[in-house]
């Protein structure tokens, strides 16, 4: 592996090569294909199409979750390849968090009401990132800013999704950590549509 990245670091960055670019004494060529996407997980190099890939400009970020992309939730999928847990993680700072009128996902405001739990994530690579804005609905719907977070390894400025310009719902207490509860949803929904009829 560090014979692999030697060769790849004297490369120029946004350079695209093939795959036989890398050459190794007595490693297959499936061997050096599986080391390269290694690689490209860990954020060194993109994969741009079959046989290609070129070395990108190192990346790192941390991410603060509080909702259905911590692990166990709905759309954690998003975040399990590439993204590496550092784990449990609650805000430095006080906000309020609230959830939608069917208690399908959560949101925080800027209130100084309570820290709030999530999960602390390292990404590596931008495009993880753009992706995650784009499921977010940033910067229309919330807004990416950084916080202070805490783990168990200390403290790490980290981006979060907040809802800027959102009133503070009168009829929900505010939360501190956002469970996932089937049960909870249902019975939201049910009240939501009895309170059409």
């Amino acid at each position: 592996m560090d014979k692999i990245e030697r060769q790849i670091n004297s490369l120029a960055i946004d350079e695209i090569v093939p795959f036989s670019y890398i050459k190794l004494k007595d490693v297959s060529k499936d061997t050096i294909r599986k080391y390269l996407h290694r690689l490209h997980e860990r954020g060194l190099i993109s994969i741009e199409k079959r046989g290609y890939f070129k070395k990108i400009e190192p990346f790192n970020e941390f991410l603060f979750v509080y909702g259905s992309l911590k692990k166990g939730f709905d759309n954690h999928k998003l975040l399990e390849k590439y993204a590496k847990r550092i784990g449990k993680a609650s805000t430095v700072g006080k906000f309020a968090m609230y959830e939608d009128s069917f208690g399908n996902y959560p949101y925080l405001i800027k209130e100084p009401i309570t820290k709030v739990m999530g999960e602390l994530y390292e990404i590596k690579r931008k495009e993880l990132l753009d992706k995650i804005d784009e499921f977010e609905g940033a910067p229309e719907y919330y807004q990416r800013k950084k916080i202070k977070v805490k783990t168990h390894k200390g403290v790490n400025l980290a981006f979060v999704y907040i809802r800027e310009i959102e009133e503070i719902p009168k009829e929900q207490k505010p939360l501190k950590i956002w469970e996932n509860n089937t049960d909870y949803k249902v019975h939201k929904l049910d009240s939501f549509l009895a309170g059409l009829h």
